[in-house]
């Protein structure tokens, strides 16, 4: 540090030993801790000193001008009121960072040098910039292992609580591109090595992600080529093109024009175990296409249009004796039907098409995890534990990313019924083991999921700073995989974490925003959206609370869900509570 920039900000020189390292973190929302445990402030006093830090942390390089930063953090002050505003940010900013820092002396981490003001390079770490290393490293060896790990770094949205901040958006826009060429690459090196169905899911999610991702489509189409898909390919070709026509007034490349001719020409070879012939495999076709837009429907919250295209699948696998796709699409049947019917139909699916002995390990783990749902659902949490437990055991045999969701999604589940049964430590360390494989399948969703887990048991353990960590981050993901129901489950569980911080305003907002959401959809989302959106208003409003306590015990009673049952139940003896609180005052 230059004494001059000593001077201007008041401060001398630091003559203590080498500092812990700082991260900060800026995926999935702004936070810093260091690495000596010395815990950081988590709520600013000026949203000033915030930004500043922000500012720098988003920056190429981690420096900035001074004016630069003045005109960002405060545009409409004149330059004498906006020095005196920087001023006070550094001083907030800098012992934010370093609560014990010492009257006078420099921050190790928040530097200035002349004009200019930078984050200490060698003692500050920032996950953006271990994303983009780990990315472009990983680009340049289009290595499975490192592609995967590349993309588990990208661990949410940058700073989704700056979503219009336009000083955030190049970084923003940079390391969205990076994910989308991350994703792409790995599906296509997924490919490469023969894993036809890591290949596919990968390049689903870059589709889903990025419609006109051009690589990620082909990658598609030569996957379903390979299975002798060629119905599958040719329409995936379709849907390329139209992409690519919408976004970029362009059509396909000359490789994946060569595609679609091979798609259109050759038959490609048959299933193993499948009858040739052209109205058998259009028949599968068409299956595995209900399959698809079942899924579809499924994440947009349309359970019942979901229930019924399950049907019409399963339907088409029986009369055509395919033993293991109907164990399959009974257990998506089962966990769809659990959601909008009742759980004895869904108990019926999956006792119908039950696996053997010689069943394959996904499709029977599929099953067992659908059983466990179910189980949940209603209320049964020891039948339930028992399923993801077998679900898990079938998911170790599994191999690539569906073997990894599986084993995430056999954890949480396992964690959850802890939970509730009030084994406490254990759910915490089955939630905890879930997040690797998670974050490895690069599924938003899931992800999602298993942050909600990760948030609730956080909160049943009076860790409220960590279960908005996590809760913030399973929203954003939520969101980016357009799952409307967990969307609002999701702002109905961080309206309440808010309301235990007595910060009512946001909890207000995100309650309300909860039950906007979930509206159209009825049942068990709307059930928890408005018991919180009711927590909020006991306080000023009781009647209003009960009507809302009302429409909630509607909607759970219709959903056949257990738990919800239960926490509309909880919310109404803490209305009691309050208000013989309140009489006797």
């Amino acid at each position: 540090m230059t004494g001059a920039a000593a001077h201007s900000d008041g401060v001398a020189e630091r003559t203590a030993g080498a500092p812990p390292l700082l991260r900060i973190h800026l995926l999935g929302g702004f936070r810093t801790e260091r690495d000596d445990g010395a815990r950081t402030v988590e709520r600013w006093s000026r949203p000033g000193a915030r930004t500043l830090v922000k500012l720098l942390a988003v920056t190429p390089g981690h420096q900035l001008h001074r004016e630069r930063v003045m005109a960002v953090c405060w545009p409409d002050a004149e330059l004498a009121p906006a020095l005196r505003s920087l001023r006070v940010a550094l001083h907030t900013a800098r012992h934010a960072l370093e609560p014990e820092l010492a009257p006078r002396a420099a921050s190790a981490y928040l530097i200035g040098d002349g004009a200019l003001l930078r984050l200490a390079p060698d003692h500050v770490w920032i996950d953006t910039d271990h994303a983009r290393t780990h990315a472009e490293r990983a680009l340049a060896t289009r290595a499975v292992p490192e592609l995967a790990a590349a993309l588990a770094a990208f661990t949410g949205e940058p700073l989704p609580e700056d979503p219009y901040a336009p000083w955030a958006e190049p970084c923003r826009e940079h390391l969205a591109e990076l994910r989308r060429r991350v994703r792409t690459a790995l599906a296509a090196a997924r490919l490469a090595e023969g894993d036809l169905d890591g290949a596919a899911h990968t390049a689903h999610r870059a589709v889903a992600e990025a419609p006109a991702d051009e690589g990620a489509h082909r990658v598609l189409i030569e996957a379903y080529l390979r299975q002798g898909l060629r119905g599958r390919a040719v329409r995936q070709y379709e849907v390329c093109a139209a992409a690519l026509r919408d976004e970029l007034g362009a059509g396909p490349g000359a490789e994946t024009r060569r595609l679609h001719r091979a798609a259109l020409r050759d038959p490609g070879p048959a299933a193993p175990g499948r009858p040739v012939g052209d109205e058998t495999e259009a028949q599968a076709d068409a299956a595995r296409v209900r399959l698809s837009w079942a899924a579809a429907l499924e994440r947009s919250g349309r359970y019942e249009e979901a229930a019924r295209t399950l049907r019409e699948a399963l339907a088409s696998y029986e009369r055509h004796g395919e033993r293991d796709d109907c164990v399959l699409t009974a257990a998506r049947l089962a966990e769809v039907l659990c959601r909008s019917a009742t759980s004895e139909q869904a108990h019926a699916a999956l006792r119908r098409h039950a696996p053997t002995s010689r069943t394959p390990a996904l499709v029977t783990g599929t099953h067992h995890m659908a059983r466990a749902m179910v189980g949940f659902y209603a209320g049964a949490y020891d039948e339930a534990l028992t399923a993801a437990r077998l679900a898990q055991e079938a998911g170790a045999a599994v191999p690539g990313t569906e073997g990894q969701a599986l084993r995430a999604r056999a954890l949480a589940q396992q964690s959850i019924c802890l939970s509730l049964a009030g084994d406490l430590d254990q759910a915490v360390e089955l939630a905890g083991r879930a997040l690797a494989p998670a974050e490895a399948c690069g599924d938003p969703a899931l992800l999602a999921n298993v942050l909600s887990v990760l948030r609730e048991n956080a909160c049943r353990a009076g860790s409220l700073d960590d279960a908005l960590v996590h809760g913030r981050r399973a929203l954003t993901l939520a969101e980016r995989a357009g799952r409307p129901t967990a969307t609002a489950f999701e702002r109905a569980n961080l309206a309440e974490l808010h309301l235990c911080r007595g910060e009512h305003a946001e909890a207000g907002q995100l309650a309300q925003s909860a039950v906007e959401l979930a509206e159209p959809f009825g049942e068990a989302a709307l059930a928890f959206a408005l018991v919180a959106l009711a927590r909020v208003r006991m306080r000023t409003d009781p009647p209003a609370a009960t009507a809302l306590l009302d429409r909630a015990e509607g909607c759970a009673r219709d959903s056949d869900h257990h738990q919800a049952s239960a926490e509309v139940e909880r919310a109404r003896g803490e209305l009691v509570e309050r208000l013989a609180g309140s009489g006797a005052g």
